[in-house]
Order: structure tokens, then C-alpha cells, then sequence
């Protein structure tokens, strides 16, 4: 049986995410649902530019903002979807 894992936030991290309120759309390319944990406002564009450095897909990408720190990221090819999920999870910023 598959081992649960829990995630435990402090108070002050805790972001509310209402996917029920949000843009998100579906689309007929591969879609990545991401969230940004961060109290302030996160510019896609550095999102963008910072995803594209880590990430290196070999075609296009476009992300679409889909509520507070919650973005869409549609690919082209679902080969680099594929790929990223190789990377789990990404960590962006300053690491404490």
C-alpha cells in the first residue's frame, strides 16, 4: 500500500487556492495547473522566463494567469509536459 504523505504549512504560508473561482479553462494542448507560494503577486513573465531556463523544452509554452499566484501552463507537445514531470516539483527564488 502507497504510503500518504502529509504537507504542513505555518499559518503566515498558507495560501488559499479556489480553483472554483478561478479562470482555469480547459484546452486541447497538454496543461499544467501551478501555483506560486508566495504572499505577493507573481509577474508570469519572470514565471515564464525562470520556467523556461529550468525547464528547456524544445518547443513553446504559454501561461496564462488562472487566479491569485494559480497559473495555466499550456504546452505545444506533450513530450516536454512528459519531461517535467520527471522534476516533480520546481523550486523558483530564494531557498531557506
Amino acid at each position: 500500500m502507497a504510503e500518504e504523505k502529509e504537507l504542513a504549512l505555518f499559518e503566515e504560508e498558507l495560501i488559499q487556492l479556489s480553483v472554483k473561482s478561478s479562470s482555469v479553462r480547459p484546452s486541447e494542448n497538454p496543461t499544467l495547473l501551478c501555483t506560486v507560494w508566495t504572499k505577493k503577486s507573481y509577474n508570469p513573465d519572470s514565471l515564464r522566463a525562470q520556467l523556461r531556463s529550468i525547464w528547456k523544452t524544445k518547443r513553446k509554452f504559454k501561461i496564462l494567469i488562472a487566479g491569485q499566484n494559480l497559473f495555466s501552463i499550456s504546452f505545444e507537445d506533450k513530450e516536454d509536459l512528459d519531461g517535467i514531470y520527471i522534476w516533480e516539483s520546481t523550486s523558483i527564488g530564494n531557498k531557506r
